[in-house]
């Protein structure tokens, strides 16, 4: 039946998916709390710390918020991902190209000249039109190349919003990044700080420990998931927009499934409603997330494969349970014949660290949801 409705969707692949796992303003759910919150912080002039485990939407939360301020023209708004940066230098570098863009995506080379003095910068373009620059720094260059693009900034006549994504990397520089980024930041009135990141423990000792430039400096907004009945009326409505149906068993079945995790459930979604022509029955959402993991096997067989023994036991099982308050507790190591508490516990640790796992105040649980379903299926 999936196979019929792709080959009859194949001809309308041009249509509008309203359910993406990147960002979409016309097609973005709920969050309005957040924003709130976020905005009034703004407008208060103070900076935020927003974490969640990953696949929440932090980003996409993000963007719409800049979307929103930059419709109403309150703010101006800067967005830098952090996530594959390595060092102050890089990080310079990633809030250089986004300056640029935001304000010399015409005259890239002026630009640079303005924000970087003194400093030497090659430039190249990608085939996407977008710069991507080279620059070497010194240590004493990467305090006053900081500050000369802070300070630009700070001149703006408009409010200006910096948006630091994945910010968690900051603690791995080998660099003094914390205490560099915080002596520049205090000095700036007219320039406010969104710093978001997934990973909690990391992000908790930055701005939670009195012995960090971080300590108390930011407001916190913890990203929980969307709230059940929002996101079953979200799909509904994405369904119907274009005419096509979707039974509530099978909404239900998807949340479940997903977990309400924005990304699995986007994901689950947008082949949901590309499969279909006119609705969209429980039969179908059964057979689509059977299939959905069923076609990542392999992968997930690689990862598994790359587990520890142990490892791959305690895995599972905390797959199994779905949340995991006590490993060590006894119950939980004789039914499914784990190790002595000290090495479960040991493991926990370092599933955790390795992001196979994630602690929340309900207890372990395995951190990538689709992995959870293969681990559930498969053992």
């Amino acid at each position: 039946m999936i196979l019929y409705y792709i080959c009859v969707n194949f001809a309308n692949v041009t249509m509008m998916n309203p359910f993406t796992t990147y960002y979409q303003p016309e097609y973005f759910c709920d969050r309005e709390e957040e924003i709130l919150q976020l905005t009034n912080n703004l407008f208060n002039g103070l900076n935020t710390l927003v974490h969640s485990p990953r696949r929440l939407g932090k980003s996409a939360m993000i963007k719409h918020l800049f979307f929103k301020l930059e419709e109403a023209k309150e703010f101006e708004t800067i967005y830098v991902d952090l996530f594959a940066t390595n060092n102050t230098q890089d990080l310079i570098r990633n809030l250089t190209e986004s300056i640029l863009e935001k304000y010399h995506s015409k005259n890239i080379f002026s630009g640079i000249k303005k924000l970087l003095k003194g400093i030497t910068v090659s430039l190249s373009l990608s085939e996407a039109g977008t710069p991507s620059l080279s620059i070497s720094l010194t240590e004493g260059q990467m305090n006053s190349s900081l500050g000369q693009l802070f300070a630009y900034l700070e001149k703006r006549n408009k409010k200006v919003v910096v948006a630091f994504d994945e910010f968690q990397e900051v603690a791995n520089y080998p660099e003094k990044a914390e205490a560099l980024l915080r002596t520049q930041i205090q000095k700036l009135s007219n320039v406010r700080f969104i710093y978001s990141g997934s990973s909690n423990h990391i992000l908790q000792n930055m701005f939670y420990s009195a012995k960090r430039p971080f300590y108390q400096s930011s407001e916190v907004l913890v990203l929980d998931k969307i709230k059940r009945d929002e996101y079953f009326e979200f799909i509904e409505s994405g369904f119907k927009e274009f005419h096509k149906t979707i039974e509530a068993e099978a909404i239900n079945h998807i949340l479940d499934f997903t977990d309400g995790y924005t990304y699995y459930t986007q994901a689950i979604c947008n082949q949901a409603f590309f499969m279909v022509e006119n609705s969209f029955s429980y039969e179908d959402s059964i057979e689509l997330t059977t299939s959905y993991i069923e076609n990542r096997k392999v992968d997930y067989m690689g990862l598994y494969s790359l587990l520890a023994e142990n490892h791959k036991k305690i895995a599972v099982a905390v797959a199994k349970e779905g949340v995991v308050l006590k490993p060590t507790a006894i119950e939980f190591l004789m039914k499914h014949k784990l190790p002595s508490a000290s090495s479960t516990l040991q493991a926990v640790n370092a599933l955790t660290t390795k992001e196979i796992l994630y602690k929340d105040i309900e207890g372990y649980r395995v951190y990538d949801v689709f992995f959870k379903r293969f681990l559930e299926r498969y053992f």
